[in-house]
C-alpha cells in the first residue's frame, strides 16, 4: 500500500496516526521541532522566573515527545 504524503509542517499525523506507519524522516523532523521549541520555552521560562519563586509548568512540546512510541523501536 502506498503511503499518503504528509504536507510540510503538518503536525496532525504526529498526534493522530500510529508512529509505526509514519515515514522515518517525518518522525525525525517532528522530534527535532518539538525539542527545539521545548528548549526555547524552557530557556524563556527560566529568565522570567522571579527570585525565590518555584513554578512547575507543563511543557506541551515535551509531552508531545513522550507520545513518540517509535524512538526506542528499531525501524
Amino acid at each position: 500500500m502506498k503511503r499518503k504524503k504528509i504536507k510540510h509542517n503538518d503536525l496532525l499525523p504526529w498526534f493522530t496516526m500510529d508512529h509505526g506507519t509514519l515515514p522515518k524522516v517525518y518522525l525525525e523532523s517532528c522530534r527535532k521541532f518539538f525539542e527545539e521549541i521545548s528548549n526555547k520555552r524552557q530557556a524563556s521560562s527560566d529568565k522570567q522566573q522571579a527570585p525565590g519563586v518555584t513554578v512547575t509548568r507543563s511543557n506541551l512540546f515535551t509531552e508531545a515527545l513522550k507520545l513518540d512510541t517509535t524512538k526506542d523501536r528499531k525501524i
